[in-house]
């Protein structure tokens, strides 16, 4: 295989990173679901290894019978076409205003904060959702950032589809499917969300996106990508990969 064959073809990859990995987690809206249609292979060089990153053994067991470090007592709510987990147990204790609120200070917590808030920054739940979502309950450096890509992004996605400003955009073309807790402390859990979604011909394809909640004023807050952009986070995953996330399954 010649150099310019190679490079070409690395491009492509990233391009298939980049764009299938924002449809998944919701942040590009309808502007890139025609990467999705026919994407090119994923380069192998680009799929994280194996099954690194388990969850600590310091983490809650996983109930088999709901996934993910997720109680018995968990039921589900539905947001922009993603099914959501809601229990006495982890949280959230309110949803009100469209804002999800008072996740327990655990691992099984912060798991349940950084599904709600990831969806609930999206552009496709509209702006009453996302601006006091972000203005509340998104922190760091990138927090302004991240209100400005996502407004943006919902204005040209209502723009499109014809919309009034205010209504949410179509549903998200993706499925919360698993989660895996890297790392976890009492200020700062560290998670990878594992998104799935199909493309045209039905073939699905798998995400990981790097979310981080920090405690603090006695709840978690979502942590800010790089820019307010969850696109350079995001990375194709291999299905044959997925063994150290724990299933999510709304019953």
């Amino acid at each position: 295989m010649t150099m310019d064959v190679i490079v070409a073809a690395r491009r492509r990859t990233r391009r298939l990173v980049a764009c299938v990995g924002v449809v998944l987690v919701g942040v590009a809206g309808v502007a890139v679901l025609g990467w999705l249609r026919s994407p090119p292979a994923p380069d192998p060089a680009m799929l994280p290894d194996g099954a690194a990153g388990a969850i600590p053994s310091a983490s809650p067991a996983p109930d088999p019978a709901t996934g993910a470090m997720l109680p018995a007592d968990v039921t589900w709510t539905r947001l922009a076409g993603v099914e959501l987990p809601v229990s006495a147990t982890t949280g959230p204790a309110q949803i009100t205003g469209d804002l999800a609120r008072g996740f327990a200070h655990s691992p099984a917590g912060a798991a349940v904060a950084a599904l709600h808030l990831l969806v609930r920054t999206t552009a496709q739940v509209g702006p009453g959702v996302f601006e006091p979502t972000i203005d509340e309950q998104v922190t760091g450096e990138h927090a302004t950032a991240m209100r400005y890509v996502v407004g943006d992004l919902y204005r040209r996605g209502a723009a499109q589809a014809g919309l009034a400003y205010g209504q949410p955009l179509a549903e998200l073309p993706a499925r919360l499917v698993g989660i895996r807790l890297d790392s976890y402390t009492d200020a700062r859990a560290d998670l990878s969300v594992l998104t799935a979604a199909p493309d045209a011909s039905g073939v699905t394809y798998y995400a990981a996106t790097p979310v981080a909640v920090v405690w603090a004023d006695g709840d978690w807050r979502l942590l800010a990508p790089p820019g307010g952009r969850w696109d350079e986070l995001v990375r194709i995953v291999d299905p044959a990969n997925t063994a150290s996330y724990t299933q999510i399954t709304a019953r």
